[in-house]
C-alpha cells in the first residue's frame, strides 16, 4: 500500500539553485572538505551544508534525524548523474546555461527591486556573479539532462493510474483545496494618431535637451513612464536576443555604446535609448519611455466594444470563447486559449482558487459557475488601462482526492512514482560500475555504505 502526496513536479531530483539562494540570503560559505567521491566528482562540505539548510527550511520531514542521510544521498545521486552525463557526452549548449542563469537572476532581481540593489546584495556585478555561478549551473543542468534521458521512455496508461489510485491508503488521500476554471476578456483602448504624435514630440524635445548637454539619467528619472527602470535612472537589466520586444531589441543591437537612439515605437510606447555597453550578445542599456495618452473618445470606444461583448453573452447569442476571440485585444490575456488562466506546471485550466491574483479572486468570489462579471476598468502591471470581464466556468469545493474530479493530479503522481522506479533501477545498475566512497567518520548512513561494498 502506498501513501499519496499531491505535488506539482514529477521529478525525483530537486534541481535547486542552492549556491545562489545561499548567497542571496547572506549565508557564509563553509570551509570545504570532501564528504564523498563519486567517479571523478566530489561532494564538498559546503554543498552538503547549503543543501541541509535548504531542505531544513522547506521539507516537511516526519523524522528530522533522516535529514543528513537524505541530503547526502541526494548529492551523491546528483554527482552520479553528472558523472554518467559526461561519460555519455550529453549535449548542453553554452546558450542554454546562460539563458538559465539569466532567468534565475531576473527572478532574484524582481525580489531585490532593481539591478543595483541585487548587485549590492551580491557584492559584485551581475557579469562577475555569472562567472562564479556558471560551473554550478552547468552541473545542475547536466544532471537534469541525465535524469530526462533515464525517464524519457516512461509512459503511464489509464489502467496504471487507476491501479495506483486503488493502491493508495484511503486515509492518506489529501484534501484538494477549492479549484476554479477562470478566464478573462481583456480589451486595451486604441490610441489615436494625435496622441501618438504628441508622445513622439515629447521625446523629441527630451532628445534635443540631452544632445544639448542635459543628463539622460536625470531626465529618465523625471519623465520616463516605465516604473521598472524609472527609479534606476532608466537603466534596464542586462538582456540578450529574444528577451525584449523586436523593436526594442533591434535598436539595442544597432546602437554603438554611449550613443543616443532616435525616437522609436514599440507596443509599450515611444522610447529613447542609450546603450551603456555590449558584452558579446548581451546589452546593458537605459531608456526613457513615453506612452501616448488615451483620450475620452478612446475610452468611450472601448467601453462600447466590451459592452457589446457583454450584451451578446448575456443574451446567449455567443459563447465565451467566441466573445474572447472576437473582441479581446490580441496581445494580452491568453486570447488563444479563450482567456483562461492556466497552471504553469501542469498546463491545466483548473487553478487553485487561492493562487489566483487577488483582484481576480475578489471578482470570482461573487460569481457562480457559468456566470461572468460586468465589464470594468483596471490596469496592467506597467500602468496601462484595460477593460475586463471575468468568466467563472466552474468551481470545485474542497474535497478528498478522487479519480473523477482529480484524474490529472493523480496521473501526475502515478507518473512521478513510475519515473522514480526507473531512476532507482538505473541507480542500482550504475552504482555497481562507479567508484563511490563516503567519509563515514563524518556522516553515518548505512544504506550508502552498502553502495560502497558493491564497487
Amino acid at each position: 500500500m502506498r501513501n499519496f502526496s499531491i505535488h506539482n513536479a514529477g521529478r525525483f531530483l530537486l534541481v535547486l539553485f542552492a549556491l545562489t539562494t545561499a548567497v542571496l540570503k547572506g549565508q557564509p560559505l563553509h570551509v570545504d572538505g570532501t564528504i564523498a567521491v563519486v567517479g571523478d566528482k566530489v561532494v564538498l562540505r559546503s554543498d552538503y551544508e547549503t543543501e541541509m539548510d535548504q531542505l531544513a527550511r522547506s521539507a516537511n520531514l516526519q523524522d528530522s534525524q533522516q535529514l543528513p542521510c537524505l541530503v547526502l544521498r541526494k548529492l551523491i545521486l546528483r554527482k552520479l548523474m553528472l558523472n554518467q552525463a559526461e561519460i555519455d557526452s550529453l549535449p548542453l549548449s553554452d546558450e542554454r546555461i546562460d539563458a538559465e542563469i539569466d532567468n534565475r537572476l531576473r527572478y532574484f532581481q524582481r525580489q531585490a527591486g532593481s539591478q543595483a540593489d541585487l548587485e549590492r546584495y551580491l557584492g559584485k556585478t551581475l557579469s562577475e556573479y555569472k562567472e562564479v555561478i556558471r560551473p554550478k549551473m552547468k552541473e545542475q543542468l547536466l544532471a537534469q539532462e541525465m535524469e530526462n534521458k533515464i525517464t524519457s521512455s516512461v509512459k503511464i496508461s489509464p489502467q496504471e493510474v487507476k491501479q495506483f489510485y486503488i493502491d493508495i491508503q484511503k486515509d492518506s488521500l489529501p484534501i484538494i483545496p477549492a479549484e476554479v476554471e477562470v478566464a478573462q476578456l481583456l480589451i486595451e483602448p486604441p490610441v489615436s494618431a494625435e496622441a501618438k504624435d504628441f508622445a513622439r514630440e515629447q521625446l523629441q524635445m527630451l532628445r534635443m535637451r540631452i544632445q544639448a548637454g542635459e543628463s539622460f539619467e536625470k531626465l529618465a528619472k523625471k519623465f520616463s513612464q516605465d516604473p521598472g527602470s524609472k527609479e534606476n535612472n532608466g537603466l534596464l537589466p542586462e538582456f540578450g536576443r529574444g528577451e525584449m520586444v523586436p523593436e526594442f531589441e533591434r535598436m539595442a543591437f544597432k546602437l554603438k555604446p554611449d550613443s543616443l537612439s532616435p525616437v522609436f515605437e514599440s507596443p509599450f510606447g515611444f522610447h529613447l535609448m542609450k546603450v551603456g555597453k555590449r558584452m558579446g550578445e548581451r546589452v546593458l542599456a537605459s531608456h526613457i519611455l513615453i506612452r501616448a495618452e488615451y483620450t475620452t473618445t478612446d475610452f468611450n470606444a472601448t467601453q462600447k466594444r466590451i459592452d457589446s461583448a457583454f450584451d451578446l453573452l448575456y443574451e446567449k447569442k455567443i459563447d465565451w470563447c467566441t466573445a474572447v476571440k472576437r473582441y479581446a485585444s490580441a496581445d494580452i490575456g491568453n486570447r488563444g486559449y479563450c482567456g483562461f488562466f492556466t497552471d504553469e506546471t501542469s498546463g491545466s485550466q483548473k487553478m487553485i482558487f487561492d493562487e489566483l491574483p487577488p483582484e481576480i479572486k475578489m471578482i470570482v468570489d461573487k460569481l457562480k459557475s457559468g456566470e461572468f462579471s460586468e465589464p470594468g476598468r483596471t490596469f496592467t502591471p506597467d500602468g496601462r488601462v484595460i477593460y475586463r470581464m471575468v468568466y467563472l466556468k466552474s468551481f470545485t469545493a474542497p474535497h478528498q482526492a478522487n479519480l473523477s474530479q482529480d484524474y490529472g493530479r493523480i496521473q501526475l503522481e502515478a507518473e512521478a512514482r513510475k519515473k522514480q522506479k526507473a531512476i532507482d533501477t538505473w541507480v542500482d545498475k550504475t552504482q555497481k560500475d562507479t567508484y563511490i566512497r563516503v567519509q563515514s567518520n563524518l556522516i553515518q548512513c548505512p544504506d550508502l555504505k552498502a553502495w560502497e561494498a558493491q564497487n
